[in-house]
């Protein structure tokens, strides 16, 4: 129970730490980046990574990908760490292509693709700069904080304007992220620190920090180090989508990981 108490008390301390260091911009976007890709390439997570791609597809994601989803065609998986959503795409016979900005993931993907015996392909892609050429794919999907990985709201819109890019006429984009309205408690800590930024605002000091920025534990659960992830807020998201040129066709957004879908309007 004591080492329990004193593990909770460590975690909120780096919580408390980490969000003072955002909001006094101490930690550079350059090294939030570092950070997470470093982080995301340690073993346990990882291994964390592997767990959740060999226990495959969610009902809920299930039945969100078969209401939104054509029948066949290309699907690019934008963030796809090991391959958990690729592998069952191409399980399911699509043309599947999974990217990440992780090698030592995106190498753990190959590993299960060869396994599985898919014609499926990965590859190391930043979502704000995808070497992909225009209208290459029916669906992209964004599952599971890779939209929120992205520091600044201007980043964020990036991605989401690349996958308007590959994205052909018609085709639809799905989005599924931790939603910063979901509890009361998140929504206690995000307006605490918007008065802090506002207070430092008024004290003549620029904030480094936008509503819905924190540092969190990655996959692995540990709460020692964190790293940096935007929580959106429902409206936030959608403004954003709708920014990049897509339109809203559906939304579950009162979830914990909420899900919007979006469509890129019909050519003429």
């Amino acid at each position: 129970m004591e080492r329990r108490s004193a593990a909770g008390l460590v975690a909120l301390w780096t919580t408390i730490a980490g969000s003072a260091a955002l909001l006094c911009g101490r930690r550079s976007v350059p090294d939030l980046e570092r950070e997470i890709r470093r982080r995301y390439s340690e073993p346990a997570e990882l291994e964390t990574a592997w767990r959740h791609t060999l226990a495959g597809l969610t009902a809920g994601e299930r039945r969100l990908l078969a209401a939104h989803l054509p029948p066949t065609g290309r699907v690019l998986d934008i963030g796809c760490a090991t391959g958990r959503v690729t592998l069952a795409l191409g399980r399911a016979g699509y043309g599947a292509v999974g990217v990440d900005v992780n090698e030592a993931m995106i190498r753990r993907a190959g590993t299960l693709r060869r396994a599985a015996g898919l014609p499926l392909r990965f590859g190391v892609m930043d979502a704000r700069r995808l070497g992909v050429r225009d209208g290459a794919f029916d669906a992209v999907l964004m599952v599971g904080s890779v939209i929120g990985y992205i520091h600044g709201r201007e980043g964020r819109r990036r991605a989401l304007r690349e996958a308007y890019r590959v994205l052909r006429p018609g085709g639809v984009l799905v989005v599924v992220t931790p939603s910063r309205a979901s509890s009361w408690k998140l929504r206690a800590w995000f307006a605490g620190m918007d008065v802090l930024a506002r207070a430092l605002r008024l004290a003549g000091r620029a904030a480094a920090w936008e509503p819905g920025d924190r540092l969190g534990p990655a996959w692995s659960g540990d709460r020692t180090h964190l790293v940096y992830w935007h929580m959106y807020a429902p409206e936030e998201l959608e403004a954003d989508l709708r920014a990049a040129g897509l339109a809203v066709v559906d939304a579950s957004p009162d979830a914990y990981m909420m899900a919007v879908v979006a469509r890129r309007p019909p050519a003429g």
